[in-house]
């Protein structure tokens, strides 16, 4: 048979405009955000003609279709799908942002927020995209809440489960109580015995792409429990979304079985990934590419511009501490950090964001020494990287994160080894500090995950984040 060719997407979180595009209170909800609000309908029109000019067979979108649940937003995504529907199958599965769990729905007039935006529930969801990939489904199953999990003959030889596992979870976390987990495990039995390969989606993770310090609160409940009952069914790849940073990841059960898990960005937010699968019958080979472009109010605008608006969570609210008080305080709380407006504080503030906007590798690794006595950084290392600005080897970090180290694959051996020695550092001090073991082991657990965060950034373990080759 012929390869068959499917483009995984996630993540879309795409926002109607008619929730509002300007004015202070979107400019503070926009620049607090990873990824785009008002670009999203551009951005996902130019993944859909990327995959209508190729030879992509299908698309599968894997959650988190709108910003946050809005039915405007939902009435203008679905119109998009449907067209796209007429010429290339779609497969599509939502999420807690769909049906707007938080119940927190926004519009934007001005400087005021109003919540008086009309929501689907969950229930909605089911029917409102329910003719994508209507006539392939040949089993289901419908969750507490009213969502539909679906088993999808997608080509001959191929099916998918797209799975919803909102709130089913222990605890009412995301996840999978008995039930669901049980037809999900008939649905790969009875695929094995027809002589079917099996893939799966779901929205939250199933493993963790770096540790528990930053993906603990992304991952599905008893996460490990379910990836070793589904590998030693035979499930062997699942794509995820919801962490929005681009990561492979794999579990061996005590049996011998391995799952990878691709994690996929936010199609919406840099860098804008489209991960393909190709099937071959047998295995199944991984390529992420990036969207290079898009085209917004009739101009274009290419990947770098993604990259800045990821950066302006960073740069923003430092260039904010060092012009305007108020401007300062109100970006630190769009991000979440509720802290009072010290008129006092403020000077030291601006101080800091001022010397962080300009600072050199050199002097910020030679501070580090000096209060280390010199054990910290190699000064070898630093003397390569010294005139370099520290925001530029913090921005590709940071773009890292989301992009499957794609920023730093490039760097210097002094670069990687300086932020890893960083990363070290934490775990080094509290080691040194005069605290009773039990203190001391439990703080060591969140350092020494933040040592092998930065590890993991700078040097990406196996399999490959872009280019990798599965055996179903």
């Amino acid at each position: 048979m012929p390869d068959y060719r499917i483009a995984f997407i996630a993540d879309i979180h795409h926002y109607s405009e008619q929730l509002g595009n300007t004015g202070r209170a979107y400019e503070l909800r926009e620049g607090s955000d990873q990824k785009c609000l008002k670009e999203t309908g551009a951005i996902l029109d130019a993944a859909f003609l990327k995959f209508l000019g190729e030879d992509t067979d299908c698309v599968c979108i894997a959650g988190d279709i709108t910003n946050d649940g809005e039915k405007c937003s939902h009435e203008e995504v679905r119109e998009k799908f449907s067209l796209f529907n007429e010429k290339k199958k779609l497969y599509v599965i939502t999420s807690t942002h769909d049906w707007c769990s938080d119940r927190n729905p926004r519009r934007f007039e001005g400087t005021e927020i109003f919540h008086d935006v009309e929501t689907l529930s969950a229930e909605e969801l089911t029917d409102w995209y329910k003719c994508f990939g209507e006539k392939d489904c040949i089993s289901s199953f419908t969750t507490p809440i009213g969502l539909v999990s679906r088993c999808f003959q997608v080509t001959d030889g191929l099916r998918l489960l797209a799975v919803h596992d909102d709130c089913d979870g222990p605890g009412g976390s995301s996840g999978y109580s008995e039930e669901p987990l049980s037809w999900m495990c008939r649905q790969l039995d009875k695929a094995r015995k027809e002589g079917n390969k099996v893939i799966a989606m779901e929205h939250h993770l199933l493993l963790h792409p770096f540790c528990r310090f930053i993906n603990s609160g992304q991952s599905i409940g008893d996460n490990f429990r379910v990836a070793e009952i589904l590998a030693d069914h035979g499930l062997r790849l699942m794509f995820t979304g919801h962490s929005h940073m681009q990561r492979t990841t794999e579990f061996v059960t005590a049996k011998g079985n391995k799952i990878t898990q691709i994690n996929l960005g936010s199609l919406t937010g840099h860098p804008a990934p489209v991960t393909y699968l190709t099937f071959d019958g047998k295995n199944a080979e991984i390529n992420v590419e990036f969207l290079k472009e898009f085209t917004y109010n009739g101009e274009k605008y290419t990947d770098e511009y993604l990259k800045k608006h990821t950066l302006g969570v960073l740069f923003n609210l430092l260039e904010a501490g060092v012009r305007d008080k108020q401007d300062f305080y109100e970006r630190l709380r769009a991000n979440g950090i509720k802290i009072p407006s010290y008129d006092l504080l403020y000077p030291v503030i601006r101080f800091a964001c001022k010397k962080l906007l300009k600072a050199k590798c050199g002097g910020a690794g030679r501070l580090i020494n000096l209060v280390t006595f010199g054990k910290a950084i190699d000064k070898k290392q630093l003397r390569e990287i010294k005139d370099l600005l520290l925001l530029d080897l913090v921005s590709r970090v940071f773009l890292s994160v989301f992009d499957g180290s794609y920023a730093v694959k490039d760097a210097s051996s002094a670069e990687k080894e300086v932020v890893v020695s960083v990363g070290r550092l934490p775990s080094r001090i509290i080691k040194k500090l005069p605290l009773k073991d039990s203190k001391k082991n439990g703080i060591l657990k969140t350092t020494d995950q933040i040592q092998a965060l930065t590890k993991e950034l700078m040097y990406p373990s196996s399999p490959d984040n872009f280019n990798t080759v599965i055996e179903l």
